[in-house]
């Protein structure tokens, strides 16, 4: 009796199951759906995989002709050897990739959303031409404004009497400044996110009970937008940590390299072939830092999909 009452339990928890309560079709569709997602999965970590095999082998091994899946004797010493290259110069092109990515989103990230929860919830004159104005904006391409961006750096430089015997963090200054001001297309975003996830009573609310606007913006408006903002914060660091062009534009000096002009200066030096390994090596030590933010704000970045919030 009592062996029938410890196995009871089971068998009702199982017959509970969702996977019980399915018919045969729909087992048979979520097998197949399943099977499909992990083929798709490693197809596209398979490349991934690539880079990391290829930084693994011989110079002859990179460059052979034959598919060698993974090396015969891995080389784990590629990691060091190209960190410790003063040629390439890794470790102080990470450093300054940092330093502007730590600047811009941080600071452009409180200028995005302070100007979203002005255009979503704050009553202005003629607040629709100003959005306009705005997001028109976007549509003026880069190399438009590359040129004026680079005459107000030389001439900030010449009128502060700047010694660029040591530059750094000078020639910084034309990646962080424009930064600073916000991100079109995340305050574009927060403004639709906030619309739909701020109700209009709970700021009245706030307001009744003497709060101010930056602390409704602070206290609420951010808290309720959390999710997007994360979202936005991802996009914008992987833009920032992959841009190339601007940076190749501006840094001259070694000294002030950014990671994509490090590797890229290190794929035009070895890009005959002679020294692969070097080149995926360094795009796979570049490509982590990438994974550990999805990582941190994965939750964030699945939940900002939904962008729900109080309903009135």
């Amino acid at each position: 009796m009592s062996m029938e009452m410890a196995i009871k339990p089971v068998k009702v928890q199982r017959r509970n199951s969702n996977w019980h309560k399915r018919s045969k079709g729909e087992k048979v569709a979520f097998i197949i759906a399943t099977i499909f997602v992990i083929l798709g999965a490693l197809t596209m970590l398979f490349p991934y995989f690539w880079m990391v095999s290829t930084a693994l082998k011989t110079i002859a091994e990179a460059n052979s002709v034959q598919l060698i899946l993974w090396p015969a004797k891995p080389n784990w010493g590629v990691f060091r050897d190209l960190i410790n290259s003063p040629a390439v110069n890794f470790l102080p092109s990470i450093g300054n990739t940092l330093f502007i990515e730590i600047t811009v989103v941080l600071m452009g990230t409180f200028s995005s959303t302070l100007a979203a929860f002005a255009f979503a919830k704050l009553k202005m004159r003629h607040r629709r031409l100003k959005l306009l104005i705005l997001m028109s904006s976007m549509m003026v391409p880069y190399a438009a404004v590359m040129l004026p961006q680079y005459r107000a750096y030389l001439f900030l430089i010449n009128f502060f009497k700047v010694d660029m015997s040591n530059p750094w963090p000078w020639p910084l200054l034309p990646l962080i400044i424009p930064g600073l001001f916000g991100n079109i297309g995340m305050t574009f975003f927060l403004i639709t996110a906030m619309k739909g996830s701020i109700p209009d009573s709970l700021l009245e609310s706030a307001k009744i009970d003497g709060a101010s606007y930056f602390r409704m913006y602070w206290q609420i408006a951010l808290p309720l937008t959390k999710p997007a903002i994360a979202a936005q914060v991802i996009f914008w660091f992987v833009g920032i940590w992959n841009d190339f062009f601007a940076p190749s534009i501006y840094l001259t000096n070694p000294k002030v390299w950014t990671l994509q002009v490090a590797l890229t200066s290190l794929n035009s030096s070895y890009g005959t072939g002679t020294n692969i390994p070097w080149i995926m090596a360094g795009s796979f030590l570049a490509s982590i830092p990438m994974i550990i933010v999805f990582l941190i704000f994965r939750n964030m970045f699945v939940q900002s999909v939904a962008l729900s919030g109080i309903k009135e």
